[in-house]
């Protein structure tokens, strides 16, 4: 079924892209095709991604284009980002010219002649008129919106008081940002998002996606990858989460999806991106958000033992509830 051209309706999970990078893990070559096939087959119908992400562009428009004679190009949006190009801040450039060559870049390792969503890449690493500035990002953005080479722009990051400034200056300059991309501010550890949409709508964003239910692979039974930004405690605590849900017959992965699921309907949220790398882990998430649409409607009951044990995890997180890591970090920065 084709997506509406006039007006951007993510499905309620997004698929994120980031997880195809390899970062988190090897990727098996068969992965994204079945992965994609089964995430359209299941009606999500948005995929997000960066050239920052590795090879995650290439393979996930080659995995569409296989993909193009079951779902054409019109049944899905695409949502690609700008500005960052490697680890520290010295690889980012939001210059006018670079974020319309990158856009172009994109088109053509996604195979496609227009993209959906263009988002500016961790706003946070460069200046605030590097972003909205005469020779800034949003410029090209939305240049390339009135040409119709994408149809919506916005901003993505972690510290929510950068992005609602970005929102609330451009809000005041008659062009407001269409969506707002917020990553590891609304899961089982910080739920800073819920409180900070309302303000985001009072600045004109028309949509607000929630990525990283997970907080980065925090709460997953492996537990977070090397590199993830969270300090030793905080690690610790999600390690006593997981092995607390595992010991109660449960998952910590699908208990942390679900309550991310659950901020649609508490705070207006639009869609959640779930890294998905391989087909059982589409099947996971859309098993999880059908959990949560049957328990949010009343058909099913939430049951006592996830009551408990979401309670329990809750305490264990008390102390780093909303905490916030730094954004970007001292080696980001180049500084270690």
């Amino acid at each position: 079924m084709n997506v509406s051209q006039t007006e951007f309706k993510p499905s309620e999970l997004s698929f994120g892209g980031g997880a195809l990078s390899g970062a988190y893990d090897p990727i098996a070559e068969h992965w994204p095709v079945e992965a994609c096939r089964e995430a359209l087959s299941s009606g999500i119908n948005t995929f997000d991604t960066s050239p920052y992400y590795g090879r995650s562009e290439y393979i996930l428009g080659e995995a569409l284009e296989h993909l193009k004679d079951e779902f054409p190009r019109s049944t899905y949006y695409l949502e690609t980002k700008i500005g960052r190009y490697g680890y520290t801040t010295k690889d980012f450039d939001y210059s006018t010219q670079r974020t319309l060559d990158s856009v172009a870049e994109s088109m053509r390792r996604l195979k496609t002649d227009y993209i959906d969503v263009v988002l500016c890449h961790d706003v946070e690493f460069v200046d605030f008129d590097q972003v909205v500035g005469d020779n800034g990002a949003l410029k090209g953005l939305f240049q390339l919106k009135a040409e119709g080479k994408i149809n919506y722009v916005g901003c993505s990051g972690y510290p929510l008081p950068v992005l609602l400034k970005i929102a609330q200056h451009q809000h005041e300059k008659g062009q407001p940002l269409d969506v707002i991309l917020s990553y590891s501010h609304y899961n089982l550890q910080n739920t800073s998002l819920s409180d900070y949409t309302p303000l985001f709508r009072q600045a004109g964003v028309r949509y607000i996606l929630n990525a990283s239910p997970l907080n980065m692979a925090l709460f997953r039974d492996a537990g977070p990858p090397d590199w993830h930004p969270a300090h030793a405690e905080l690690r610790q605590a999600a390690h006593q989460c997981a092995q607390l849900a595992k010991d109660n017959g449960l998952n910590i992965s699908t208990l942390a999806s679900m309550f991310a699921f659950r901020g649609r309907s508490t705070f207006q949220l639009d869609s959640t991106v779930i890294g998905l790398e391989r087909k059982e882990e589409v099947q996971q998430a859309i098993s999880a958000w059908k959990k949560v649409k049957a328990q949010e409607s009343g058909s099913e009951l939430v049951p006592a033992i996830e009551i408990k044990v979401l309670d329990q995890i809750d305490a264990l997180l008390k102390p780093y509830k909303n905490y916030s890591w730094q954004s970007p970090s001292q080696k980001e920065l180049g500084l270690v």
